[in-house]
């Protein structure tokens, strides 16, 4: 009898191990398949990330945006990619130069002071480069494009709220 009871044990976990197995499988292909479709469904090579440089047109902003306007603007963004990028990479230069400076022996001020100033410059360049890039996104956009960028710009700011005709804010209850 104990053999009998020895051979079921067994059968009963193996039939439990493949049934979680399968269903393991069937929920992997199920999320898989959900992210090609995400893919296949929108316009997945639209995607586009935008460092700080670009905080004058939000990410929301453009997925609202259909796909084929959508891929205008950001041929507009992307035809500054790589000036960015290379700005990106001189503003991580100089903070390696100005570590490079704070452990120097002996400390020197006026190294320091450089490469704090080098940084600041490269960063005002960036910024720059990004405000350029935000008036060639801004001047390709229709009317009620530029209404929806302002919309987007007020809700990230936190000031959801639409403004009166006047032009003041709705007061607070």
């Amino acid at each position: 009898m104990s053999a009998v009871q020895g051979s079921t044990a067994p059968d009963w976990r193996e039939r439990w191990i493949r049934i979680a197995l399968v269903a393991s499988l069937g929920l992997n292909l199920l999320l898989v398949g959900a992210g090609v479709a995400r893919y296949l469904a929108s316009d997945g090579a639209g995607r586009f990330s935008m460092g700080s440089q670009m905080q004058l047109v939000p990410r929301k902003f453009l997925s609202g945006l259909d796909g084929h306007r959508r891929g205008e603007v950001l041929a507009i963004i992307r035809g500054e990619q790589k000036s960015f990028r290379e700005l990106r990479r001189a503003a991580r230069a100089q903070i390696i130069t100005l570590a490079d400076a704070l452990e120097a022996d002996p400390y020197e001020a006026a190294r320091v002071t450089a490469a704090v100033e080098g940084f600041a410059a490269t960063g005002g360049t960036l910024a720059q480069s990004g405000g350029q890039a935000a008036l060639r996104v801004i001047a390709a956009l229709s009317a009620e494009e530029r209404k929806d960028l302002a919309a987007q710009l007020r809700m990230r700011e936190g000031q959801g709220r639409q403004t009166s005709k006047t032009g003041s804010q709705p007061e607070e209850p």
